[in-house]
This record gives C-alpha cells, structure tokens and sequence, in this order.
C-alpha cells in the first residue's frame, strides 16, 4: 500500500482570521467526502512556554493526507471550491499557487507535475 500524500493547503485572502477560518471548514468538509487518510487544520508549531499545551492553528491553512489516486479528485474538489468564492482567493500546494478557475487541462498538469516530484523514484533508477 503506497503512504499518503501529505500536502498542505494554505488559503489567502484578503480577510480577517475568523473568514479564513470559515472558509478552510467549508473547504474541509468537502475534501472529507473523499476517501482521505485525514484533513485536518495546520498549525504553526508549539505554543510558547507560558501557554496552554497544544499548538498555534494558523487561520486558513489545513494539511491533507491523501492516497497518491485520490489526488485528482481532492484537485478537482480545489477548483470547483476555488471557483465559488465570492473574493480573490489563492492557496499553495508545495510551492505551487492556484488562484480562480483551474480547466481540467490546468488541474491535470498540476496534479501529474506534483506526483512526479513527490512521487517515488522509478523503478528503474533514472
């Protein structure tokens, strides 16, 4: 069985943390229809000494664990959200930014460019 994709979705928006917020939990729930390992909100790291244990959640951001085949449906989950936001909304993947509308064309290249660059190495060496 492959190990999960783990990839983390960092929202932006001109909004306030309560709205970035809300918008990751609508995201959440539609990522959670598909057979995912887990998605869950991303966090900063450890709360400072004086603060109560547990970490710092950081508004907007949430981490996927995915199975390599279902990276194209939590994709197409991603432009259909992207495209019914009412602001200008971008989240990063690995580096990589979607913003607006993505054409399944788009969505495809994407996905097959981030599996070969997280993807294990060929069988054959090269």
């Amino acid at each position: 069985m492959a190990h999960p994709l783990r990839i983390r979705l960092d929202i932006s928006a001109d909004a306030d943390d309560d709205v970035l917020d809300r918008m990751a939990g609508d995201l959440r729930a539609e990522l959670l229809e598909l057979d995912v390992d887990s998605v869950d909100r991303a966090g900063d790291g450890p709360l400072p000494a004086n603060a109560k244990a547990g970490e710092v959640l950081t508004a907007g951001a949430l981490l996927l664990a995915v199975a390599p085949g279902v990276v194209e449906g939590a994709m197409a989950i991603l432009a259909s959200w992207l495209s019914r936001q009412p602001r200008d909304v971008e989240v990063e993947i690995d580096g990589q930014r979607f913003s607006g509308t993505v054409t399944r064309e788009q969505r495809a290249a994407l996905v097959a460019a981030y599996l070969a660059r997280v993807g294990p190495p060929p069988a054959d060496g090269r």
